[in-house]
């Protein structure tokens, strides 16, 4: 299938979700689930959920490979798969909630399930069983200290080709332990929360490549506010973590330690608008400084059945290959209920992302700098033969801009049974490009010496369209 061949299928879809109903549940649905003991209240659903994807890894039509031993070292594009998947996701939740405490846990399947219809070999590499489950309490609620606990637990794999070709099977757990603090009337509240966040690759355990990314990061967040009018209030937030590549042979130029604090006001300016506003100071330590602001505003705007968003917010993060990111980001949300069991929503949301240096092969080895800036590394063989890997990127800062566009529309037939149609695009512009070389030379044999190149860029458009067939009760 064709770039333009997605698109118009892409565009078509995109239609449907302005005349589709789907899946949404009004605030004033009656209680479901199971009760189990007077506070405690058990909830199962199951989807299914049929998603054509456009672009599943994320892939660039720009990205190009020449090999001397094909084709007589003609260009090949990269191949853009397009595919449909079938989830089949099983839920279950379990809530505990009274005046002075609340315990859950909330457990969700989700298998992915690739048909192929292009490739049927690579969809059935890519089909693979995701998974997330939460855990948390809050105790003494009606008290002025209150204790809480968090933990979240993943497993995604996704098919991205951006950063890491293939299928990464990706773990991730964040765990959290908060005190809060209060006054009597409320007026002034303070919140101290410790955790950690772990991140780990399961490829990791046979490709070098992939330990660049796994990390732990014990963190610090803190937060206090003080109401000093009716409907105004004033709130500073502090965060930092030790952000640790612990397996990367980048550890002592990787390990990160950003810094994030923001200043500001909130306020109900009339009954149906509030306001938000914010400015403070980032910075990511790490073998180098990087110094720079934080800043977040929003606008909010509720009537009735109708909500309204827009905001702008910059703030910095660490990478794995780049020391950090800092983000410009301005975004819009809408939803409109109508009908009482309809609900129209749309999100849109634009990047601007900075990157620090590049620090790959910074402090690898097995790696030296040529005259050019490429990084290379040479292997020899007994036989006399040897191959040369040499990484070329561009000299510059990478800068991105990633632009996302959701609408969807819902629809609740009954309140534990439910219709939802979503159109999702995400599209990136970067000027980021790497070229990666490899030479084979054999003194013997010149015959079966070769050269092979690939020119990767990160620029790439996705199209996504999920129907949701959701059952919750």
């Amino acid at each position: 299938m064709t770039t333009n061949r997605i698109f118009f299928s892409a565009v078509c879809f995109a239609l449907l979700v302005m005349i589709f109903p789907v899946y949404a549940f009004s605030d004033d649905a009656p209680e479901k689930g199971f009760k189990i003991t007077k506070d405690t209240v058990l909830n199962v659903g199951i989807a299914i959920n049929p998603e054509f994807e456009s672009n599943i890894t994320k892939a660039s039509e720009d990205t190009v490979t020449t090999d001397s031993r094909v084709d007589n070292g003609a260009e090949k594009k990269t191949e853009i798969l397009s595919d449909m998947i079938l989830h089949y996701s099983p839920s279950l939740r379990i809530k505990l909630d009274d005046d002075k405490k609340t315990l859950g846990f909330s457990m969700l399947l989700d298998y992915n399930h690739y048909l192929g219809i292009e490739n049927s070999k690579t969809a059935k590499k890519l089909s693979e069983l995701d998974l997330r489950s939460d855990l948390l309490g809050e105790f003494n609620k009606d008290g002025l200290i209150i204790f809480d606990f968090t933990n979240s637990l993943s497993r995604s794999s996704t098919p991205d080709g951006q950063e890491l070709s293939g299928k990464n099977r990706n773990l991730m757990d964040s765990f959290a332990l908060g005190v809060a603090f209060k006054s009597i009337e409320d007026v002034l509240y303070g919140k101290i929360k410790l955790g950690f966040d772990i991140n780990y690759l399961e490829q990791s355990k046979d490709k070098s490549t992939y330990k660049d990314y796994n990390y732990i990061a014990p963190f610090i967040d803190l937060f206090g506010r003080w109401k000093f009018l009716p409907k105004t209030l004033a709130f500073a937030s502090f965060s930092t973590k030790y952000q640790d590549y612990y397996e990367s042979k980048l550890r002592d130029e990787s390990r990160a330690v950003p810094i994030n604090i923001f200043l500001g006001v909130m306020s109900q300016i009339t009954p149906i608008i509030s306001a938000k506003i914010a400015a403070g100071y980032s910075a990511n330590v790490a073998k180098s400084v990087h110094h720079d602001y934080n800043a977040n505003a929003e606008l909010i705007f509720k009537y009735q059945d109708t909500g309204f968003v827009v905001g702008y917010l910059k703030n910095m993060r660490p990478s794995a290959y780049f020391q950090y990111n800092s983000t410009h980001k301005v975004y819009l949300n809408f939803r409109q209920q109508f009908a009482k069991y309809f609900l129209a929503s749309m999100s849109f949301s634009y990047s601007y992302i900075m990157y620090g240096k590049n620090i790959e092969f910074s402090s690898d080895d097995e790696y030296t700098q040529a005259e050019d800036g490429s990084y290379q590394r040479v292997t020899e063989y007994e036989d006399g033969s040897s191959v040369t890997y040499s990484v070329l990127m561009p000299k510059g800062k990478r800068r991105d801009h990633l632009i996302n566009f959701a609408p969807a529309l819902s629809y609740a037939i009954f309140p534990w049974f439910g219709l939802k149609l979503g159109y999702t695009l995400e599209y990136k512009d970067t000027d980021y490009i790497r070229t990666s070389t490899t030479n084979y030379n054999n003194a013997a044999d010149a015959e079966k010496n070769y050269t092979r190149t690939m020119a990767t860029h990160y620029d790439y458009i996705d199209h996504r369209v999920m129907l949701s067939i959701v059952l919750d009760y």
